[in-house]
């Protein structure tokens, strides 16, 4: 079988006769992978790295490859299936909660489409506190390990029985890579890629495990699988700076492939009811307690509502996304101004993308790190409309990824600067300006094809 070449190629390559010479080269060696995908969730949930990788799989598989899919089981779908011409095993659980989903057959739960949001009561917050105190203090490596060792067995048989012969793990969870590292150590033979999504050793900010009781084996580990990997990526240019620092000799190889973009194959209308005479700012992403929270925000808004309550009658807040436990009671706590805001939920990449075309204003909230990419910065892009930064460090992602865009305002919240910030956030909402459209040719560099080809240049070249 024979592989088929994007000429996307074209875009991602220095020189119009280096790529010409590239895709000859690689249409003479007549190469088909028989890939195996390590990923934690996949359908039906939506976290990002399935959003990722669901078009990744299926391009791959249009272009004349196998792609099998190890993934966590779910109530109600088959331990085997084939989805778009992808092969999908499911073998053990996500996360313990999973578990308990799984076992009750629970169709209500975190990273699927219309999933309530957490209400606190005595019993559920009891619940949380006993698995704080036990679970999650004490597992290795992250809340993953139900998928441990039943991913290391599946993986050996999908590679026994389908003479699998490259593989790409995707993480967080660093489970996934560690049940790669398992099957790389068994199978010498295997191309392994690992995709590193969220960083794990060096992310004290964002929960992975007990970091006062297992830093340096996180770092043993995280080092052991670069030294087995036969490539990996990163999402930003500052994630890889730090694992350069921290593991000089293992990451030559290391490379960033940046978020993906794509549209869905079918348009999903999604009516969010917007009152003409309002300016109408919306989020499209969720809460990490830690990393990414809305408490400062808050704080701002109410500060605005202090010294002008008419503010309200001019603008209103839209939140797409998932809301955890932690972050969900923090909007009830701001009263005077919970009012002002539409709390809509999860919903799907179609609707959230058509929620996202119909506000004037996207807001972005930024992360606690500097090496945290938001996966939805390549969707704003694409709809090249304004966008409220509200950075949590100078040195924001979103902010230096944005660099090139023309009508964004980067406020780093402080409380002792909100007066000044104040005036910048006036300045911005209400400034005139024509009404933006989409346009395909920004994000050309982050389709499905071009950052398929960025993975397949580490297997083919």
């Amino acid at each position: 079988m024979g592989t088929t070449v994007s000429y996307s190629t074209l875009i991602l390559c220095p020189s119009y006769s280096c790529c010409l010479l590239k895709i000859s080269f690689l249409y003479s060696l007549k190469i088909a992978l028989r890939l195996l995908l390590i990923i934690s969730q996949f359908s039906p949930s939506q976290t990002p790295n399935t959003l990722r990788w669901s078009p990744l799989a299926q391009h791959l598989v249009a272009q004349g490859h196998e792609v099998y899919v190890l993934t966590t089981k779910h109530s109600g779908y088959p331990n085997e299936e084939t989805q778009d011409g992808l092969r999908i095993y499911r073998a053990g659980h996500n996360t313990l909660m999973d578990k308990l989903y799984n076992t009750f057959r629970s169709d209500n739960r975190r990273n699927e489409v219309n999933a309530s949001i957490p209400r606190e009561g005595f019993i559920y917050n009891l619940v949380q506190k006993l698995t704080d105190k036990t679970w999650r203090s004490n597992y290795w490596p992250d809340g993953g390990k139900l998928f441990l060792k039943p991913g290391i067995q599946k993986g050996n048989e999908l590679i026994a029985k389908h003479a699998i012969t490259h593989m790409i793990s995707v993480g967080l969870p660093f489970t996934s890579h560690w049940i790669a590292k398992s099957l790389k150590e068994k199978h010498s033979q295997l191309q392994w890629h690992m995709d590193i999504q969220d960083p794990f050793s060096y992310s004290k900010e964002f929960w992975v495990n007990n970091f006062t009781k297992h830093q340096d084996k996180n770092i043993a580990a995280e080092q052991e699988a670069f030294r087995l990997a036969d490539s990996s990526s990163v999402t930003n240019e500052r994630a890889k700076e730090k694992y350069q620092e921290l593991f000089p000799e293992s990451t030559s190889n290391m490379k960033v492939i940046p978020p993906l973009f794509h549209l869905p194959e079918e348009k999903e209308a999604y009516d969010m009811i917007l009152f003409s005479q309002k300016i109408h700012l919306g989020y499209f992403g969720s809460f990490y307690d830690g990393v990414r929270s809305p408490l400062m925000f808050l704080k701002f808004l109410k500060y605005l509502h202090e010294e002008d309550n008419s503010l309200f009658d001019k603008i209103q807040f839209h939140f797409v996304g998932q809301l955890d436990r932690n972050s969900y009671p923090l909007f009830d706590l701001y009263t005077e101004i919970r009012r002002y805001m539409v709390i809509h939920g999860f919903k799907n990449r179609a609707e959230t993308l058509d929620a996202m075309s119909q506000v004037d204003i996207l807001m972005n909230f930024g992360n606690s790190t500097d090496y945290h990419l938001p996966s939805k910065v390549v969707d704003y892009l694409y709809l090249n409309k304004p966008i409220l930064n509200l950075c949590a460090v100078e040195n924001d992602s979103t902010k230096v990824f944005m660099q090139g865009h023309e009508d964004i305002q980067n406020l780093l919240l402080d409380e002792a600067h909100f007066p000044a910030l104040a005036e910048r956030f006036y300045e911005f909402v209400f400034r005139e300006r024509e009404r933006p459209v989409a346009e395909l040719g920004r994000v050309t560099a982050y389709r499905t094809e071009a950052i398929a080809e960025e993975y397949l240049q580490n297997f083919l070249s």
